[in-house]
Formats: C-alpha cells, sequence, structure tokens
C-alpha cells in the first residue's frame, strides 16, 4: 500500500506541474470536440489539482456569504452554483474529480447509465461511531415509476442511445432521517451531461421536519474530457441555524454528497 500511495502521489505531482507551469495556453476548441481540464478550471493551485486527479478528488464546504473555491470558468458553459443559489441556500458543498481512462475513453452515454444505477447506491458504506464501525449510510435505494411513493420499479438495462432529457423519481431510506424522497432531473448538453437531484417531499429526524420539499439541491455535472471523466457537484441546503448546530446537520449533508461522488465514480469506472 506505501507504494501505491507513492506512486499515486508522483502521479498526481507530475499532472499538477504540468497544468501549472505549461506556458501553453489551451487552444480554442472546435465545437463539440473534447476539450481539457486547465481550459475549464484555470484558477486551481498545484495542491488542489493533485487531489482532483487523486481517487478522492477536493471538496469543500462553505456557508451563504462564503467564497467558493472551485469556479469554471466563465466561457466554460458550466454554472451550477448560480442554479444551487436560486434557493437561497444557507449551507454548500463542492466537490470535483477527474477519472483517467484506462482501457478506453467514455462518453456521455457512459456517464447517463452510471446515474442509471440507481439501486448501487445502497451498496456503500460510511464509518459509523454509534455502530461501532462501517454501516450502509442508506440501506435501501429505490427507483420509482413517479411521484407516487408505493411504485418501485427495477433500473432499466443500459442504454444505447443518450436521451435529451429524462425525470427520475427515487426513495432513499436513509440511516439518520428515514424515508426520504428525490427527484432527478437529467439533462444532455453539448459537451457533458448534469443530473439535478432535489427533495421533493419533506425530510424528517424522527418526527421533527428538517427542511422542507424543494430545500435540497444537488447537481452533479460530467463530461469527457482529454485527460479523463471530470465529475462536478455542488449541493445547497437551507437548514434553520439551531437545527444546523444540535444535530451536526453540515457534517450529514457532506457524507451524503460524498457517497453521491463515490457512487458516480465507481459507476463510470465500471463502464471501463
Amino acid at each position: 500500500m506505501p507504494a501505491l500511495r507513492n506512486k499515486a502521489f508522483i502521479t498526481g505531482l507530475f499532472i499538477a506541474a504540468f497544468f501549472s507551469v505549461s506556458p501553453l495556453k489551451a487552444a480554442p476548441q472546435p465545437a463539440g470536440s473534447t476539450r481539457v481540464f486547465r481550459e475549464l478550471f484555470p484558477s486551481l493551485t498545484v495542491e488542489q489539482i493533485m487531489a482532483v486527479f487523486s481517487g478522492g478528488g477536493l471538496r469543500n464546504n462553505f456557508t451563504r456569504g462564503e467564497t467558493p473555491i472551485i469556479t469554471p470558468a466563465s466561457n466554460s458553459g458550466i454554472d451550477l452554483l448560480r442554479v444551487v443559489r436560486e434557493n437561497a441556500p444557507t449551507q454548500f458543498v463542492e466537490a470535483l474529480i477527474v477519472i483517467p481512462y484506462t482501457h478506453r475513453r467514455l462518453t456521455r452515454l457512459d456517464a447517463y447509465n452510471a446515474v442509471g444505477r440507481i439501486q448501487n447506491i445502497s451498496d456503500y458504506r460510511v464509518y459509523s461511531s454509534s455502530h461501532g464501525g462501517l454501516t450502509p449510510l442508506f440501506p435501501e435505494s429505490t427507483r420509482l415509476y413517479n411521484g407516487n411513493r408505493n411504485r418501485p420499479i427495477p433500473d432499466p438495462p443500459p442504454a444505447t442511445t443518450l436521451p435529451s432529457s429524462e425525470t427520475v423519481y427515487i426513495r432513499l431510506r436513509d440511516a439518520f432521517f428515514g424515508n426520504t424522497y428525490f427527484r432527478g432531473e437529467f439533462s444532455a448538453g453539448r459537451h457533458g451531461i448534469t443530473y439535478n437531484m432535489t427533495n421533493n417531499a419533506a425530510i424528517r429526524f424522527l418526527v421533527f421536519p428538517v427542511m422542507r420539499a424543494e430545500q435540497f439541491t444537488a447537481i452533479l455535472y460530467v463530461e469527457p474530457l482529454a485527460e479523463g471523466m471530470l465529475i462536478y457537484g455542488v449541493a445547497g441546503v437551507t437548514i434553520p441555524e439551531f437545527l444546523l448546530n444540535r444535530l451536526n446537520l453540515a457534517a450529514q449533508i457532506d457524507r451524503r454528497v460524498t457517497l453521491f461522488m463515490m457512487w458516480l465514480r465507481d459507476g463510470l469506472r465500471a463502464m471501463h
């Protein structure tokens, strides 16, 4: 394991140094062509780039009024934060990772099929001090037919063509919040795909409402770059201040966003 860590560190350092010291500017890309990482995120530091190309990626929490650290170029066409801010959230999580290609270059269709693996969300475990070890964060993850909460359906087989848009309904049995219900809205863009996930029912802790419907938004953007598959995510949530400190909800939201990123990362790796 130490040798693997050293190898990953050296690889990340090489990539970071290339992006930070190369005097060449990214050449303008023809319409629909593959873009490069430094074209989309030119302001990241060497250390941040190393994190992006590592297995865990780069992640940051901030509150309303604070400045994000993961900022796409203004001409990139990627502005997830603006959409998330429309609901005036109090807490934010941002994350960025690039998954290098192995056997083949991945596509937008691969990304679409990866986000369609709803039942796989329940496979992921996180450490819980109360359980004394690893435990599922979402013991059950189910695709629903529509807004009707009681009609589960299986995940479809992998698609062979990319739809322009789609709406998916999901029920996640949360280890902390109980049953939670989400609406996922998929759209295919010029370079990548966007997956917007919103709670379409109130989220409760025991009998107490923690978040009203539409107060949690997580947007994942996936694009096949020259260097690998980019996953960029921004989440925002509105939480009353007295609950935020009492239940440590900021950490709870961060764990869930991290899990979604892991789920999508591993789903893309499975497409190789």
